[in-house]
């Protein structure tokens, strides 16, 4: 069992009527990092002021001093932010019995100003384990209001958080899909990043989208994000957005999701990529026209489906239902696939993309030890292979029949004239 957590604490009071200048001087900070916005209902607002002016208790403020030595809102920040707002003549009071702050006398105004905050100011004890004590303690203090799934991701902190808010914050494809609340749009993010960090795009194995995964992928991350995986998954969503640009505008989460996967798949797995721009643009056209064209409960497919497709995209939308588990993740993955395949077909590059000495040496002495471009000798050492049908294009470099040995020079030369004619060029 490990030690028991022993933060350094003081227990002290501010007046109400400091704390306008507590925040004007910033030494109360909301950070929105993990921090809802001001989530109370008008009828809360209401009791609290209510449970003021009676001098009743409202319980004690507990605070994190950080290294600004701002104090963070761990628990209170709600009843900080309303009691703010009446300050400020803010807070709607009509069909109350309240009296707005400004037109208090001079007595009511005194004594309200008198009431005390009581606070409790935590301070870590230990520097390495900080950013770890803000969470878990605002984590804890916030279980008697439950925080949502996106909300409870985002007060997690480390490079992973950094790297799906600074996604969220930053990358275009959010300005797509409407004003859902900014903490739902940070979950997609990290659900899309997880995605890509940890599903095998191979073997089409991916890792759950519940809440226990995304909190245990953003610890193990928390040190850390490679930066060519990080790379990748920019260039997925720039794919998304050049692509589809206003067709992500009637997208649902679910097909956010489905089609990252998509082409996060055809990025990883599919040779010749070049025009795949183009490609998802008109296949998603029809695939969603398609999709959108049946209810679920339907049990005839529509004019112009046929019934193997109507079966396929009926499956699709049931696994959409499920969304987070591996199986639908899969599922899902598989029927765009499919349905891309028939449509634009998917040659699956060779993973192997160099031939290996022993592939070369069979080369050499099949040409005889002639260079396959000027047919003169080749100093096998020196040598380099060539893919015939290019490797970006499904050329396997496991098939011997598809592979000449050339001198260095030589291959460099046909390189290039095979980038000028657009991969038209021949050989010998």
């Amino acid at each position: 069992m490990p030690k028991q957590t022993v933060p350094d604490i003081d227990f002290n009071k501010f007046v109400i009527a400091e704390l306008p200048e507590l925040f004007k001087d910033k030494k109360i900070k909301i950070n929105y990092e993990y921090q809802r916005g001001d989530i109370w209902k008008r009828r809360q607002q209401i009791e609290l002021i209510n449970s003021i002016n009676k001098r009743y208790s409202i319980g004690v403020i507990v605070l994190f001093v950080n290294d600004n030595e701002q104090f963070e809102i761990l628990d209170g920040q709600q009843r900080i932010l309303t009691i703010k707002k009446y300050l400020e003549d803010k807070l709607e009071l009509s069909d109350t019995d309240i009296i707005p702050y400004n037109e208090l006398g001079v007595q009511d105004k005194a004594l309200l100003n008198a009431y005390c905050v009581y606070y409790l100011k935590l301070k870590s004890h230990d520097p390495e384990t900080k950013e770890e004590d803000i969470v878990q303690t605002f984590l804890r203090l916030q279980e008697g209001t439950p925080l949502n799934k996106a909300e409870k991701i985002n007060a997690y902190r480390g490079v992973f958080k950094d790297a799906f808010r600074r996604t969220r914050e930053e990358h275009s494809i959010f300005s797509y899909f409407g004003t859902e609340k900014r903490f739902r749009f940070r979950q997609l993010a990290a659900e899309l990043l997880t995605i890509e960090l940890e599903g095998d795009f191979k073997n089409k194995i991916f890792p759950s989208l519940d809440q226990e995964t995304l909190i245990k992928t953003i610890k193990k991350y928390e040190k850390s994000v490679s930066a060519k995986k990080l790379k990748f998954f920019i260039g997925n969503l720039d794919f998304l957005v050049s692509s589809l640009n206003y067709l992500l505008t009637g997208f649902k989460i679910r097909e956010v999701v489905s089609f990252y996967l998509l082409v996060s798949y055809l990025r990883h797995n599919r040779a010749g990529n070049e025009e795949l721009k183009n490609e998802l643009a008109e296949f998603a056209k029809l695939f969603l026209q398609k999709l959108n064209s049946f209810s679920i409960y339907d049990i005839k497919p529509p004019k112009g489906i046929t019934r193997k497709e109507f079966d396929d995209y009926k499956a699709y939308k049931q696994e959409a239902k499920v969304l987070t588990t591996p199986e639908s993740i899969k599922a899902r993955l598989e029927i765009l696939i499919s349905e891309f395949d028939r449509l634009h077909g998917i040659i699956i590059k060779d993973p192997e993309r160099l031939h290996d000495t022993e592939q070369k040496r069979a080369l050499f002495f099949r040409q005889q030890g002639l260079c396959g471009q000027c047919r003169k000798p080749l100093d096998f050492k020196n040598s380099t292979s060539h893919h015939i049908i290019a490797h970006s294009k499904g050329g396997q470099t496991s098939n011997l029949s598809n592979a000449v040995l050339l001198h260095e020079k030589c291959h460099s030369n046909l390189e290039a004239t095979l980038r000028k004619s657009k991969g038209q060029g021949k050989l010998f």
